[in-house]
């Protein structure tokens, strides 16, 4: 009778210590969001081979961590000339990153292929901290697909030595550019981007919304043949062509003028505030010392705002991991930090009030463009877009007539479908 009295009571604390293990593993559970499992997400930001890139992102990532012990974030990177693709390749593969860091032109394709996921339920309340160009660059058919994380507005930027006061309208920049090119043997007066490149697209449309153009009507139907689009881009052409005030557009994206500004080869420039970390130089240089000011105006003041944003995977297993890491990277302290450390516009309301951002005179004027900004135009696909109009600029510097230029344009939008109707 002893030997089965001992072996009832070994039993009922053998279940006991059973009940309490389990109650244990469901309470961790709970703190962990109801899976006591280790969590992994896949990250992507492209560009993080480039120098100063990775380590901040990995720190980001590092907080992130510590603060939901429950969750792994796993970092991938690609060239940003891969990066497009290899996405796409993922979302048809099943492949794709959880989450991942990508430009907004990007977002109306993505949706459309059924790549990423909705975000409304998530971010209606968010996406009230970011300026309302913004807010609207995100949506496609009236559905939020992207958090904003890194933003431009455009400003000029001029030899502070040679211009004592920048222009302010079309005209006077020609008779700057004129003035400060005559005084200065071997420069030219301005630089413009005219390469098949994402960047003079949006060089042109900077004076096509200054005067009050539009590529897509309000119902998506490609207008960018209408007679202030072909004033626009004959403007642009005439710098060129018959001002003689800028080297060969075709030569040159963007991303070059810095450097022929810094060599003394232009006097002004269109860009976003990176241009100063691409020169390496303090505006007070003493080789070619500039400022800042807000771009000439045409009928109005008008600049294209440009974004890069964070999106969702419509295939991942974790979504909830997926917002969480979003809310946290663009957190006001992170997203502060962030935008202070690559020099980029503050993309967030509230940050605009960061002493950093508005007593700086070279950042100030960047920050005062964005009230004047117009979002990127939200083609069904964004790459054979660009092709197109930086091949009707093209034509158009080779002195094809511009009407005619853009009007072949409209016909390729038409005929390849790129319409956001």
């Amino acid at each position: 009778m002893k030997y089965w009295l001992t072996m009832l009571m070994v039993s009922m604390l053998f279940v006991l210590s059973a009940c309490s293990g389990e109650e244990k593993v469901a309470k961790e559970g709970e703190e962990t969001g109801g899976n006591s499992k280790e969590q992994t997400i896949t990250f992507l930001q492209p560009g993080l081979d480039q120098p100063n890139q990775k380590e901040p992102v990995e720190k980001m990532i590092k907080r992130f961590e510590e603060e939901n012990p429950g969750i792994k974030v796993e970092l991938q990177s690609v060239g940003w000339g891969e990066a497009y693709q290899k996405l796409v390749t993922g979302f048809s593969s099943g492949e794709s990153p959880d989450v991942f860091y990508a430009g907004t032109r990007w977002m109306p394709a993505f949706a459309q292929m059924g790549g990423i996921m909705p975000l409304d339920e998530y971010a209606e309340d968010k996406m009230k901290e970011y300026h309302d160009g913004l807010q609207e660059n995100v949506k496609f058919q009236d559905k939020i697909y992207a958090i904003p994380r890194a933003f431009s507005a455009r400003s000029l930027i001029y030899r502070s030595d040679l211009i004592e006061e920048p222009p302010t309208t079309w005209d006077e920049l020609v008779e700057t550019a004129k003035k400060v090119q005559s005084e200065n043997k071997g420069m030219y007066g301005l630089g413009i981007a005219g390469a098949k490149h994402v960047s003079t697209t949006d060089q042109y449309f900077n004076y096509l919304f200054q005067n009050n153009g539009e590529v897509f009507n309000a119902k998506g139907e490609v207008v960018l043949d209408s007679p202030e689009a072909i004033e626009a881009l004959t403007f642009y052409r005439d710098l060129y062509t018959k001002h003689k005030v800028v080297p060969n557009p075709i030569e040159y994206n963007r991303e070059q003028l810095p450097i022929l500004f810094k060599e003394g080869k232009i006097a002004m420039f269109v860009i976003g505030p990176w241009a100063k970390s691409m020169m390496g130089l303090e505006p007070d240089n003493d080789s070619t010392p500039f400022k800042t000011a807000l771009l000439p105006k045409g009928e109005k003041m008008a600049n294209v705002l440009v974004s890069d944003s964070l999106m969702v995977s419509a295939k991942t297993e974790n979504p909830e991991a997926a917002w969480k890491l979003i809310e946290f990277m663009t957190s006001a302290e992170e997203q502060l930090a962030y935008d202070k450390e690559h020099g980029l516009v503050p993309i967030q309301k509230a940050e605009a009030e960061d002493p950093f951002f508005n007593e700086d005179p070279y950042f100030s004027t960047f920050v005062e463009m964005v009230q004047y900004g117009e979002p990127q135009p939200k083609p069904t696909a964004w790459e054979p877009f660009q092709d197109i109009i930086s091949e009707a600029v093209q034509k158009a510097m080779n002195n094809e007539d511009p009407k005619k230029a853009l009007k072949e344009a409209v016909k390729e939008i038409k005929d390849q479908k790129l319409e956001p109707k």
